[in-house]
């Protein structure tokens, strides 16, 4: 599996791994339970228990303690990520509404934009 991005975040193979054997899980997970279901490819207990603490820190995992050790889970599935990076974009300039206008004016998929203004119309009736 080749890297690839995850909510704007370039993510190893190792991490990709990790994220699904989480996504699959969709429960909290021991780092054991983690290496234990990772692939038939011999990986260090170690090397996955690092790597975990990695994805914490780029906020695609989240940790809780339990007992002496930590349990894991998915920061949320791929589209729920995407949309907390985006927020986070967003709330990081000084113009939000300028910076998600030039957003939306610059998509050039005529379906994309009808889906966004679709999901604006439900936004407004809340």
């Amino acid at each position: 599996m080749p890297r690839r991005l995850v909510a704007g975040r370039r993510v190893g193979e190792l991490e990709s791994e990790i994220l699904e054997v989480l996504w699959s899980a969709r429960t909290w997970l021991s780092g054991r339970e983690v290496w234990e279901r990772l692939g038939d490819e011999p990986r260090a207990y170690t090397t996955v228990m690092t790597v975990l603490g990695r994805l914490v820190e780029k906020s695609l995992v989240e940790r809780v303690e339990e007992g002496r050790g930590h349990r894991y889970r998915a920061s949320g599935d791929p589209d729920e990520l995407t949309a907390q990076a985006i927020r986070s974009l967003l709330s990081a300039t000084a113009h939000p509404r300028a910076a998600l206008a030039r957003f939306v004016e610059g998509l050039d998929d005529p379906e994309l934009v009808a889906e966004l203004a679709t999901a604006m119309k439900r936004v407004r009736r809340r």
